[in-house]
């Protein structure tokens, strides 16, 4: 009796203690495992995961096509720009060689022939005033000749037509010196002025349209560079859902198979028994 009581005392001490610890192993287990979330719902959240990050990825291939579109767009429109520029200073070049041209030949040219014609019939005047005297002294010596006064008459009226004819040249002379001449130089130089105003409007369409499309690309890659940001929190939150529900079903394997583990480990103990 004394001597299997001592034994039977640290038996029961030695399964109380057993029973603490076991006990005691469970409680920080159960705080130290993580909250449990239903598979449905883990599966609902990583469908709404992808959803979110196929929407996300699809944004930001739409933002990617602007942004190219908008690049393609300010590149045309500078292209326009620059034509229009092309074509304003070859016009303007244009211009300013017509008013070269006039002011160094077609000027003196027209100045010349009005000379020239002016010289002309100061000639044709000396020619028939000339020819008036040698009648006049012809006929000075032969009053009784027939016809004398008609070809007198003629001669005359060749004179008068002779001077009318040098009138006539030198007002055109004038009206081509001071009225053609400068008129045809002053529509010249407001040619000149017109086609420089149409380049400095093409330059400064030019600056408004660099200014306009450097705007309009920024615009596309502050939206684009958004749109990839969102696409990335999507994705890191698509692997975070794929990641938590993978987590859960490795720990329902787990204690599946541990409580597999058990059962067979109980039935093996209850044949041994």
């Amino acid at each position: 009796m004394k001597l299997w009581f001592p034994a039977l005392l640290l038996a029961l001490t030695a399964c109380q203690t057993s029973g603490g610890a076991e006990e005691s192993t469970l409680a920080v287990n159960a705080e130290a495992a993580p909250k449990r979330v239903p598979m449905e719902k883990l599966r609902k959240r990583v469908a709404d995961a992808d959803e979110a990050h196929a929407m996300a990825s699809l944004e930001f291939r739409m933002k990617v096509s602007e942004r190219e579109l908008a690049e393609m767009e300010a590149a045309a429109n500078s292209a326009d720009a620059a034509e229009a520029i092309r074509s304003a200073r070859v016009a303007l070049g244009a211009a300013k060689a017509a008013r070269r041209r006039f002011d160094d030949m077609e000027r003196a040219v027209k100045i010349g022939e009005t000379e020239l014609s002016v010289a002309r019939a100061q000639e044709g005047l000396r020619k028939a005033e000339t020819d008036l005297l040698g009648i006049l002294e012809i006929f000075e010596e032969e009053s009784e000749a027939r016809a004398k006064d008609e070809i007198i008459r003629r001669n005359e009226v060749a004179v008068a037509t002779a001077k009318a004819r040098l009138e006539q040249a030198e007002l055109q002379q004038v009206m081509v010196v001071e009225s053609e001449l400068p008129a045809r130089m002053e529509k010249l130089s407001e040619a000149v002025r017109v086609a420089e105003a149409k380049v400095a409007s093409a330059e400064a369409k030019a600056a408004r349209v660099a200014l306009r499309g450097e705007l309009e690309v920024g615009k596309a890659k502050a939206a684009e560079r958004e749109a990839k940001e969102a696409a990335r929190k999507t994705e890191k939150g698509r692997a975070q859902a794929r990641e938590r529900m993978k987590a859960e079903r490795d720990r329902r394997a787990a204690r599946k198979a541990e409580a597999e583990a058990e059962a067979a480990a109980s039935e093996e103990s209850g044949v041994s028994e």
